[in-house]
């Protein structure tokens, strides 16, 4: 069999699917004759942003219309709903769509003429949502106000994450790390809370399945990768035992459709599959070590969310003088999050003195998101901190990255004690803070923004 490469992350962006709707009320002069027009501009503004528009085929001016409407976006399978008032509406029209489409709804009421009462009936509706336990925005300004855009933009991606989250599935190879009592994981409440499915995989499979990798087609795999770093000085007997490793985790992904892999190194495997963890990452499979599931989970919500591998570490270590921290792993980090390749090195584990580590300073790339997710017996909680990422090198080995922090770095690690939050921290590129506390908001969970004094 030749060895080939899958494909790269951007290749699993999930974009927000939104069904857009037009609503209005005729007969009263209210100024539903301009109802069309502005429509017709708003499409146009979308056409501009970042999200898959669903159109609805007619406006709403009925409870008929109401229902066809949401009988379309049930078919479409939306991420969330933009309902675009520009006149006064009746709440009973958003109240017959959502009973055919239950989805997440954005009110954008336009504010341009006063005599359209377009604002008048958000806080109507909306305290009728409200009674009625739905997920919804308020929202009213004309197209031109740039916050208005990204407050719809911020739910358009939460929508999109509960897909993703909905829609995945997990494989938890070898359960949890026997030295880490807070790995525990609960996968029924990460299917009553998200809908996630976990299928359980014995290391006895794992191992069975790199027995059939055939000795010339690791070799050929383990010559590629070596090709994409700038420096090797781990052996090739390592190099090909952690090739086939990756092949191996490669073929239960595609024999248990996975889109993620939570793999336990510990005791056994150690570095011998961190680079399967840091390629199956670049293949756009999230991956996670030490069997902490829960990090997996994060890795793939932010891999989809932005189309880059997500980043995975310990909280290491501060530096309260630069009001940063620095936050690594020891060396299962993707390719793709370095710099350049010349900067990632390939080395026997400073752990354990053989196997293979993947080093390089994760590039520094502007605002840094990290969370980490904790919690079972049908509850969890999710801590959230976000900073400016910040240059570094591989004086600790693995693959490190500086985040400097607004809020004083002690204060943040007694917010972390106080909260419950775990070692592991997994992140992204950008501030997300708002989109994860919103997901926790209609997921019922409890979110712990740690980096700055809004802490909920």
């Amino acid at each position: 069999m030749v060895f080939k490469m899958t494909k790269s992350t951007t290749d699993y962006l999930v974009r927000p699917r939104i069904g857009v709707v037009g609503l209005a009320f005729p007969g009263y002069q209210l100024g539903e004759e301009l109802s069309s027009g502005k429509f017709r501009e708003m499409l146009n503004h979308l056409s501009s942003l970042p999200v898959e528009v669903i159109v609805g085929s007619k406006i709403v001016t009925d409870n008929s219309t109401s229902g066809e409407i949401g009988n379309e976006f049930n078919r479409a399978e939306v991420d969330g709903i933009l309902a675009v008032i520009t006149t006064f509406v009746p709440d009973h029209f958003l109240v017959g769509l959502l009973d055919k489409c239950n989805a997440p709804v954005f009110l954008w009421c336009l504010e341009r003429e006063l005599k359209c009462l377009s604002t008048v009936c958000g806080p109507m509706i909306t305290a009728t949502l409200h009674e009625l336990g739905k997920h919804y925005f308020l929202a009213a300004s004309d197209l031109d106000e740039p916050e208005t855009s990204e407050d719809f933009l911020v739910f358009a991606r939460v929508g999109a994450m509960r897909r993703i989250l909905r829609d995945l599935r997990v494989g938890y190879a070898g359960g949890k790390n026997d030295i880490m009592f807070s790995m525990t994981a609960d996968d029924y409440t990460l299917k009553q809370a998200f809908g996630t499915t976990t299928i359980t995989i014995p290391m006895e499979e794992f191992y069975q399945e790199s027995e059939r990798v055939a000795d010339q087609q690791a070799l050929e795999c383990w010559q590629v990768l070596r090709g994409k770093v700038g420096c090797c000085t781990a052996t090739d007997r390592d190099g090909v035992l952690s090739a086939k490793y990756y092949l191996a985790a490669r073929a239960l992904c595609e024999k248990h459709g996975l889109d993620a892999l939570s793999i336990n190194c510990f005791p056994h495997l150690k570095s011998k599959i961190c680079l399967a963890v840091a390629r199956l990452n670049d293949d756009g499979i999230a991956s996670a070590c030490e069997g902490d599931l829960y990090s997996t989970v994060l890795m793939h919500l932010f891999a989809r969310l932005t189309g880059q591998a997500a980043f995975n570490g310990d909280f290491l270590r501060m530096y309260p003088d630069a009001n940063e921290i620095l936050f690594s792993h020891c060396g299962a980090g993707a390719f793709s999050l370095a710099t350049k390749k010349d900067d990632i090195k390939l080395q026997a584990s400073i752990e354990t003195c053989d196997g293979l580590a993947v080093c390089y300073p994760t590039r520094a790339s502007g605002t840094m998101t990290l969370a980490n997710l904790m919690g079972a017996r049908n509850t969890f909680r999710l801590s959230s901190v976000s900073g400016q990422s910040v240059a570094t090198s591989t004086e600790y080995e693995g693959t490190p990255i500086r985040v400097r922090f607004s809020r004083p770095v002690k204060e943040i690690l007694r917010s972390i004690a106080a909260g419950g939050a775990g070692h592991h921290w997994n992140g992204a590129f950008g501030d997300f803070s708002r989109e994860l506390k919103m997901l926790c908001e209609w997921k019922g969970i409890q979110f712990n923004m740690l980096s700055d004094d809004r802490q909920e």
